[in-house]
This record gives structure tokens, sequence and C-alpha cells, in this order.
């Protein structure tokens, strides 16, 4: 089966919302006058706080659209043309903002993303990779959670790429839920995607180069606060909560949520195990090489500056010509791309919502932010609690923008060192409660075909247990450390 072949909405988020037609039927009409009139409410709100023009346009449009993802009261694309046709009509900005999520490179890296999946599948080497990983922690559905997460977190410490990563692990994935059992209809294929990819954008945050966000930290740190944040010391401060204690997290949630278990891989018809072949055939040869060239090329970025996704696409080009991986007709026969719809609405959301600067309205209120009257634990949780809110805004990858120029402001006067305020913001961006906060999961999303419901049961499961457990155990290691009083 095609990676990538399911369809936005997975079987185990339909609902009779799921299809057009039932959501307009008489008796959900409600829903719709719903959602509007909240946004119609928060507008005036807005309004009689001093927003005006893009910045209250934005902040109306987004708003009925971010709760249309949540419930699932309407199809995923339906929301996502909705939202691009909003910003394009009701705001200033035009189709350069509203469509330019077809322009990014992390839109092209889903249709790549799905070519490439589709190779593993034909050639047979997602296949073998299956089977090696079954072999190792392919007996019980704990296991094999315990298993890929925390592969995803060790490959964030030798590949800087979020992206990259999960364009590499989601095809492996499913390769592995259909040789144990975990087929498109069973909860379990759905929890070890999600945990996966969730530990690709949550548990890397505590290795400094491993994802944007960190990047975003440092770097304006070293611009705007003259810091150069350490590898080692950052490790230290970050990898036992954000990343031991988090990855505990997304596995017991994914146990609760989507509870399943594995059985034997796929018999041959005789009732012997299937094994892959000990020889690896031409197919797999060169698409090995291929993805060692696409491997090679993401990493060395930072010196010839092609993007992820157009690397992604001129891989995918070979396979579907010259290599002849991938055959051009079957790939449009078998692989549905509705979920790029999705990854298209998201970057155009953000890209309006940085336009607008409805980031910079808030600074304002930031600075007015008085820690210095609170105890060392209430201004921890407070100032996690800003962070979280910022990814709500801007998305977790800009939220460091918008948070480390304040850190001084914040730190006047506080009861916490300068850089415990400046770390704090990375426990509030790794606590991921919506899926459009990490733009990386959307990519897991559209590549797996996972419902966003699916996806903001775990996302919101997640952040309310982690705010329980990361958020207070990584301040009792600070204070062990020293690192906070």
């Amino acid at each position: 089966m095609p990676p990538v072949s399911a369809s936005s909405t997975s079987p185990a988020s339909a609902t009779p919302s799921a299809s057009p037609g039932d959501a307009f039927s008489r008796r959900y009409l409600w829903r719709h006058a719903l959602l509007p009139t909240m946004a119609g409410v928060a507008g005036i709100a807005l309004y009689a706080a001093g927003l005006r023009g893009d910045r209250l346009a934005v902040a109306i449009v987004v708003l009925p659209c971010l709760s249309y993802w949540a419930t699932g009261w309407l199809p995923d694309f339906l929301v996502s043309l909705l939202l691009m046709f909003l910003l394009a009509t009701c705001t200033s900005f035009g189709a350069n903002v509203a469509f330019s999520g077809f322009s990014s490179s992390a839109f092209w890296l889903v249709f790549s993303g799905a070519v490439i999946g589709m190779a593993l599948g034909t050639t047979g080497l997602g296949e073998r990779i299956a089977a090696r990983l079954a072999d190792h922690c392919g007996h019980a559905y704990g296991a094999a959670l315990a298993g890929f997460v925390t592969i995803a977190f060790l490959l964030g410490i030798v590949m800087p790429s979020t992206l990259g990563r999960i364009a590499i692990l989601t095809p492996i994935v499913l390769s592995f839920c259909e040789r144990v059992g975990l087929t498109s209809a069973r909860p379990g294929r759905i929890g070890l995607l999600l945990a996966t990819a969730l530990a690709s954008c949550e548990l890397t945050s505590a290795v400094l180069p491993a994802n944007l966000p960190n990047l975003v930290m440092a770097g304006t740190a070293e611009t705007v606060l003259g810091w150069c944040l350490s590898y080692g010391e950052y490790a230290l401060a970050l990898i036992p909560a954000l990343a031991v204690m988090r990855g505990v997290v997304l596995i017991l949630v994914a146990l609760f949520l989507f509870p399943d278990r594995l059985t034997s891989p796929r018999s041959d018809g005789t009732g012997e195990t299937a094994a892959a072949p000990t020889v690896m055939s031409p197919g797999e040869w060169r698409l090995l090489a291929a993805l060692s060239a696409m491997l090679c090329l993401w990493l060395t970025e930072p010196w010839h500056h092609i993007a992820a996704g157009w690397v992604g696409l001129g891989i995918a080009l070979l396979c579907l010509g010259p290599l002849r991986l991938v055959n051009p007709d079957a790939f449009l026969r078998q692989v549905k791309l509705a979920p790029l719809w999705f990854v298209a609405a998201v970057i155009g959301l953000t890209a309006a919502v940085d336009q607008a600067g409805l980031a910079n309205a808030l600074r304002p209120a930031l600075i007015r932010l008085d820690l210095a009257q609170m105890s060392s634990s209430a201004a921890y949780l407070v100032l996690v609690a800003l962070s979280i809110s910022l990814t709500f805004l801007v998305t977790s990858n800009a939220a460091p923008a918008l948070y480390t120029p304040l850190v001084p402001t914040l730190a006047a006067g506080a009861p916490l060192g300068m850089k415990a305020v400046l770390l704090t913001q990375a426990v509030g961006f790794s606590t991921i409660a919506l899926p459009y906060q990490a733009p990386p999961l959307v990519l897991a999303m559209a590549l797996a075909g996972i419902g966003v419901r699916d996806a903001t049961r775990f996302c919101v499961a997640t952040a309310l247990l982690s705010l329980v457990t990361v958020v207070p155990l990584n301040a009792l290691w600070w204070h062990t450390i020293g690192l906070a009083p």
C-alpha cells in the first residue's frame, strides 16, 4: 500500500460531519452559526482593545477556521480553502500572502514525500527497513512506540531538519505498520504515526541545532542579547524533562487514546513469515542512492542554500523519471494529494499573521508584564504560559523571535536569572496543543493521511499531561542543577 495514499481524514476520525453534504444538513446548521458568531464577538472585543485594519481582519478570519479544524465540523480541505479565500478577499494582502503556501518549500516537501513513500513501497526498500525494525521492536505495541519515539529523538541529534526527519521517518513507520498488521483501520497506526511525528518536533527541542525554534532562539539571543548558547549547557538543562519525560508522555497518551496490539509480521500465504529478500534489487539500490544524495544535500544546506523542499522535488522527479522507480500514471491514481491544501493553508495563515504584525501588537502588553512581585515558581509558570500563548498566535517557529528580545525586560527584578528566563520559552514552544502550531507536524499528517481531529486529540492530551508532569519536573531539575532558585 503506498504510504501516502490515505485521505486527509483518517478512519478513526470519520464522523457524520466528514462530508460536505452532512456538514450542512439542517441539524448541523447551528454549528455554522455558532463559530462565526463567536468570531464576531471576539472581533468586537479586539476592536474595542484598539485592533484595526488587517490585524483585526486576520484575527477574525483565523478564529473560526482554527475552530473548524479543531472540531472537525467541516472537512479539513474545505476549511483550508475557506481560509485562503477569506485571507485573499477580506485583507489587503492579496493572493501573494493568502496562497503563499503553494510557493513554499514545505508544500513541495509533502509532494516529494508522497513520491518517495510510494517508491519505498514499490521497490521493497521500505519493507526491508520495516522488517529490520520489526525484529527489534515489533513484538509489542508499547515497544514499537518506545522504539520509534527514541529513533525520532536520536535522528534529531545527527539530522538538524525536522521536516527532513519526518519526510524520511513517516514512510518507514507506514511500512512497519503494514508489516505488523496495523492497517489503515487500526487505531495503533494513528498512535504510532502521531507519537513519532510529535517526538520529531517536541523532543528535539532539547537539542540546540535540531529544529527551527531552537535556532531562532539561539540566533536572536546572540544578535539581540549578545549571548551564545552552548550545545552542552543547553542539553543539560533540557534533555531530562523535554526529551526523556516528554517522550514518556507521548508513549502513555498514544497507549491510552489509540490502544492496539501488534500481530505477527505478514504471512506469505503458506503460514510462513514473509521476509525481505536477502539480496537487494536494482530498484532498491537506485532508491537508496537517491535517498543518500537527498540526505547529503539536506545536511549541506548551509553551504549550497537550496531548501529541503526543492531538493526533495528534484529527487521526486528522478524517481518519476530517469530512475523509473514510480510510474507517473500509477502515482496520480493511487496517491491522494488533498492534504496539500491543509499544508498550504497553514503556511498562508502563518504568513498572514506575520504580515499583519499581530505579534508586534502584543509587545507593549508583554513589556508591562512584571515578574518582580512573584515567587520563582509563579514567575516560571507565567513565562511558560506566555511562551505557549505565543505559539498559538505565531506558531512555534516564530514564537522565539518575539519572546527572546523581551528577555532583559522580563528578567528585570524577576526571581529567575536571565538564562532561566531565556530557556523557559523552550518548555513552552515544545508544548504543542494544536497541530497548526508545529508546521512539521502538519507535514507528517499530510504524508500519513492523519485527520485533524485525531491529531488535535493527541496534541491536547499530551499538552495537558505535560503541564502537570514535564513543566514541574523541569523546574525541579533546574533547581537541582542551580539554574533556578
